[in-house]
């Protein structure tokens, strides 16, 4: 399929010697799908940023077990493919990889006739890492009184787009028009690609600061996250103010009138990451994620009593 399309030829093969040094070296593997982005994209005729959004999405998990990114596979599924479609996905993908600094090692390329639509795609990505067991993120005992961290993110990332086309009634004349609230299209913002953590999460382990866990909001909501970053076990209090919602999620909750509870299980509401690292610890892991170019949000305290996320609103 690659030679019948002219498309780029890919390396798999990387050296291992640099990671001898690991005490435990051990591989990692993530994968990602964009279902809910990419039919959006598709719509709006904008496909030249979804390989990249793919990409991230993976990254990002890596960088949540403090794992260096190795390779990024690609899956790109459709009716009947069409050489252009795939070069601008791929060079989407190419530009990711770049900038996390990573080998696009290839895509598989599959027809699927009673499957999908015509013209439509699906793009699922898949990333190994190596990451030494004994600093992998996510070992380390929380503490009642553990500080929470969110990073923003750049619109919705991967999250909600199936609830926010429902209940927006969107459509591609809808998603063209200018909002001054947005500063932009709605297209513009929904189409926003995913920000990449990898710097901010390296630098900030190479302070030494002990960060205890990690999440990328990307596999459904912010509590979601929140369960997940606290491995369901342990509850937290999270500082809640409405009036810091960005102007993308105050229009899904009011022109789309969607409560915020339901708001919190689907959205990101605005935080990409999410880490967990002690009190004596936080201020010093803000400063050194501000040195990368993060603006650090303090969201709440972990509370080991219980497995309740109670919000302050």
């Amino acid at each position: 399929m690659r030679e019948k399309f002219g498309l780029q030829r890919l390396q798999n093969e990387i050296l291992l010697d640099r990671f001898r040094t690991m005490s435990q070296p051990v591989l990692v593997s993530k994968t990602n799908g964009l279902s809910g982005k990419l039919y959006i994209a598709s719509e709006m005729d904008r496909m030249d940023k979804i390989g990249y959004d793919c990409v991230a999405a993976c990254v990002n998990d890596m960088a949540a077990l403090g794992a260096e990114p190795l390779f990024f596979y690609s899956n790109i599924s459709c009716v009947r493919p069409k050489a252009d479609k795939i070069r601008i996905i791929e060079d989407g993908i190419s530009e990711g990889c770049e900038q996390a600094q990573i080998q696009f090692a290839g895509s598989e390329i599959v027809e699927l006739p009673d499957k999908y639509a015509f013209d439509q795609y699906e793009l699922a990505g898949f990333i190994v890492g190596i990451v030494d067991q004994k600093k992998k993120i996510g070992s380390k005992q929380l503490e009642n009184g553990d500080v929470i961290i969110g990073l923003p993110s750049d619109g919705l990332h991967n999250n909600g787009y199936v609830l926010a086309r429902k209940q927006l009634f969107l459509s591609k004349g809808t998603m063209e028009v200018y909002y001054d609230t947005l500063g932009g299209t709605l297209g513009d913002h929904l189409l926003r690609p995913t920000k990449m953590y990898r710097k901010c999460m390296e630098h900030l382990l190479e302070s030494e600061i002990q960060v205890k866990a990690c999440i990328q909001v990307a596999h459904g909501g912010l509590d979601r996250a929140l369960h997940m970053l606290l491995n369901d076990r342990y509850g937290a209090v999270v500082k809640w103010r409405t009036d810091t919602i960005p102007p993308l999620y105050q229009m899904l909750h009011k022109d789309g009138n969607i409560d915020l509870q339901q708001m919190r299980r689907t959205f990101n509401m605005g935080i990409g990451m999410l880490l967990i690292v002690s009190e004596e610890d936080s201020d010093k892991a803000a400063e050194d994620l501000e040195e990368t170019g993060e603006n650090p949000i303090f969201l709440g305290l972990v509370e080991t009593g219980q497995n309740i996320i109670r919000y302050l609103e």
